[in-house]
C-alpha cells in the first residue's frame, strides 16, 4: 500500500470520526435539555444515580457524555494521526487509527437509546446495537494486528488482513445473543454473555501489551517499551469509557485514552523516521 493512499485512508477515517463527534453532539442535546425520556431503562433496572451536594445525579447523562468524550476522542486522536504522518510506513498505526475510529462508533449508544425511546422494534435496536458491538471487536482486533506486525508479522497485504478483521468482528456481534428488550446501562441491549465479552477485550488487551513488549526485546529498540505502556494505558481508558458512567470514571478513561494514544503515535512516529 502506497504512502499516498494510507493517507487517503487517514483522511477518511479523520472525517468518518468527525461525522461520529458530530451525531454525537446532536443526540446528546436532548440530555443537556432535560428532554430525553430514560423509562425504557427503568424496567431493565439500568437507571443508577449518585449524590452530589444533596443533588441526585441519575446515569444517563453521563452515559451521554461518555458516548460524545469516545466521539471527540477518535477525531482528535485521528487529526493528530494526520497531522504528524510525515511519510512513514508504520503498519503499526495504521491498524491502530482503526481501533482510534471504533471509539467513534460509541456514538451508536445514543441511537440505540434514541431508537428504544421513540418505541421503534426490537429488530432496530437489536441491529444498533451489534452495529457498536461490531465496532468494538473490529478495533481490538485491528490493534492486536498493529501488535503483530511490531512483533514480527510480515503480510504485506494490509487490505487482506483489515478486510479479515472486519469480517471477524462483525461475524462475532451478529453471532452474540442479545436479551431482547433488555438494556444495560450503557443503553446497549444486554449481551447474554458480559462476562464473556469482557474477558475476552482483557485477554486482548494483555496480548497486544505483551506483543510490544515483545518486540522491544526482539528488536532492542526501548522505545517500544513505551509504545507498550501507550497502549495499555489506551485500552484501559477504553475499557472504562465504555462501561461506566461515574463522571470521574469517564474523565480517568478520557485521560488515558489521550496520554496512550500520545505516548504510542508518537514513539512510532520517532521510532521509524530513523529507520
Amino acid at each position: 500500500m502506497t504512502i499516498a493512499a494510507r493517507r487517503r485512508i487517514n483522511w477518511t477515517l479523520f472525517a468518518a470520526a468527525c461525522l461520529c463527534m458530530a451525531a454525537a453532539a446532536v443526540h446528546t442535546l436532548p440530555f443537556l435539555l432535560g428532554r430525553a425520556d430514560p423509562s425504557h431503562l427503568e424496567n431493565s433496572e439500568s437507571i443508577l444515580a449518585f449524590e452530589l451536594f444533596g443533588m441526585k445525579l441519575l446515569s444517563p447523562g453521563f452515559i451521554a457524555a461518555g458516548s460524545l468524550l469516545a466521539g471527540l476522542y477518535a477525531a482528535l486522536c485521528l487529526g493528530f494521526i494526520l497531522y504528524s504522518f510525515r511519510k512513514t510506513v508504520s503498519s503499526e498505526i495504521f491498524f491502530f487509527s482503526f481501533w482510534v475510529l471504533s471509539l467513534g462508533f460509541e456514538t451508536g449508544r445514543l441511537v440505540v437509546f434514541r431508537l428504544a425511546e421513540a418505541g421503534m422494534t426490537a429488530e432496530a435496536t437489536l441491529t444498533a446495537t451489534r452495529v457498536v458491538l461490531a465496532a468494538r471487536f473490529t478495533g481490538i482486533l485491528a490493534i492486536f494486528a498493529s501488535s503483530l506486525y511490531a512483533a514480527g508479522f510480515r503480510n504485506e497485504k494490509l487490505g487482506t488482513v483489515l478486510t479479515l478483521i472486519l469480517a471477524v468482528g462483525a461475524g462475532l456481534a451478529w453471532a452474540m445473543p442479545l436479551n431482547t428488550g433488555v438494556y444495560d446501562p450503557t443503553f446497549l441491549v444486554r449481551p447474554g454473555y458480559v462476562r464473556i465479552t469482557g474477558l475476552l477485550g482483557a485477554i486482548a488487551a494483555v496480548a497486544t501489551t505483551i506483543d510490544f513488549l515483545y518486540a522491544a526485546r526482539s528488536t532492542g529498540e526501548r522505545s517500544y517499551r513505551v509504545i507498550a505502556l501507550g497502549a495499555a494505558a489506551a485500552l484501559l481508558g477504553q475499557g472504562i469509557l465504555v462501561s461506566q458512567w461515574h463522571p470521574l470514571a469517564l474523565l480517568l478513561g478520557f485521560t488515558l485514552l489521550l496520554a496512550g494514544s500520545w505516548l504510542f503515535v508518537s514513539r512510532l512516529h520517532a521510532y521509524y523516521l530513523w529507520q
